[in-house]
């Protein structure tokens, strides 16, 4: 019989090799010019993200319960104009919805950590409780290239990006490992807030792989207003991950409206979360946009409500399609970005009829 985590593993692997076929094997996009490397002067800098993730803006409910507190530290690297033909041909996904070719690409690659904690609803008993998810932490280190696409504007005189691919790899352990217990009662003895007591019932230690995709697109972009400027946009999205972790597809999109919209693709979120973008142009100048969306995923697996690979933990019953509302404001100056998001997700789980909420705040700044 082979083990749950080497089939894992196998299964990644397989959907790696078919997704990243080269293009000419796929697509029509094999009879036109590949685009061309190009990177501004602030392109060929590094950014730097940090990012916490935490319940404490819960509205509908108390706090520490659910997905509780996440936080994850980013390098994206700076623009790389040269790259061996074969890395790109294997990591090059191919378009599927008849985009137009690109006149130019910024290629960066990505190394992040992050841990992320989730518990039951009351967390002042020691006992297990059945019909709610599981304690678990989850530590990780994620490794990923990141593709801008970009196409001539004649309007501007400019490549304006108008696709962002993502393809990472997420490496990590689930359980006591993570450091779940030690992160969140050690905090809340700082804070003077009652520790949680059945962190001895956590998802045992397990290692952890994934594999994710996401594809963006920047459209509908229009101004409103000239001076001050005033611009509007829309940014779809799709998704697939597979990994003993989290299995899912998931589309959805970003209304935004500001001002200098085209410094990036939206804000960033921790996975396995829908990402966003640690990357963004900034030239220095001021930008700001509003921004809400809407993602629904169709999930076959997550180990957070499903229990450990072996089968040997508590589990609930999870629910096939989760869907989530987003919201929030980004600031952009002076080479730095901060944003705040506010995430309403539908209930996860079968046990428990209630809404999961949470803030992220995200400070990114290139240097």
């Amino acid at each position: 019989m082979h083990h749950p985590f080497a089939m894992t593993v196998a299964l990644a692997m397989a959907v790696l090799l078919a997704a990243t076929a080269p293009a000419g094997a796929q697509s029509s996009d094999s009879e036109k010019p590949a685009p061309r490397p190009s990177a501004t002067e602030d392109e060929q800098r590094s950014i730097y993200t940090f990012q916490v993730e935490n319940d404490v803006f819960n509205r509908f409910g108390r706090s520490d319960r659910d997905y509780t507190n996440g936080v994850r530290i980013g390098w994206l690297s700076p623009a790389i104009t040269e790259m061996p033909r074969g890395i790109v041909a294997l990591t090059t996904i191919p378009t599927f919805l008849g985009e137009a070719a690109a006149d130019s690409v910024i290629r960066r690659v990505a190394i992040s950590a992050g841990q992320n904690i989730y518990t039951p609803e009351n967390t002042y008993v020691t006992n297990p409780i059945y019909n709610d998810r599981p304690y678990a932490a989850w530590l990780y280190a994620s490794f990923a290239l990141q593709y801008t696409y970009k196409r001539h504007d004649p309007r501007t005189g400019i490549d304006e990006p108008m696709r962002l691919d993502t393809l990472q790899l997420d490496l990590g352990v689930i359980g006591p490992a993570a450091g779940g217990e030690f992160v969140q009662n050690n905090f809340h003895k700082l804070i003077g807030v009652s520790p949680a007591y059945g962190w001895g019932n956590q998802l045992h230690n397990e290692p952890t792989v994934g594999l994710s995709f996401e594809r963006r697109w920047r459209t509908g972009r229009a101004v409103l207003i000239d001076n001050p400027k005033l611009e509007v946009d829309f940014i779809p999205r799709a998704a697939v991950a597979v990994g003993n972790v989290a299995t899912y597809g998931s589309v959805g999109g970003t209304a935004r409206i500001g001002k200098n919209l085209r410094e990036d693709f939206g804000p960033t979120r921790a996975r396995p979360a829908l990402p966003g973008s640690d990357a963004f142009i900034g030239d220095g100048s001021f930008g700001w946009y509003l921004f809400a969306g809407v993602d629904g995923q169709a999930v076959a697996r997550n180990i957070f409500l499903d229990g450990n690979t072996d089968g040997f933990s508590q589990r609930v019953s999870r629910r096939p399609f989760v869907g989530e509302v987003q919201a929030g404001l980004a600031v952009l100056w002076g080479g730095t970005r901060i944003s705040y998001t506010q995430i309403l997700r539908t209930p996860e789980f079968f046990e428990r009829d209630r809404i999961t909420q949470f803030g992220s705040i995200n400070l990114t700044f290139r240097y």
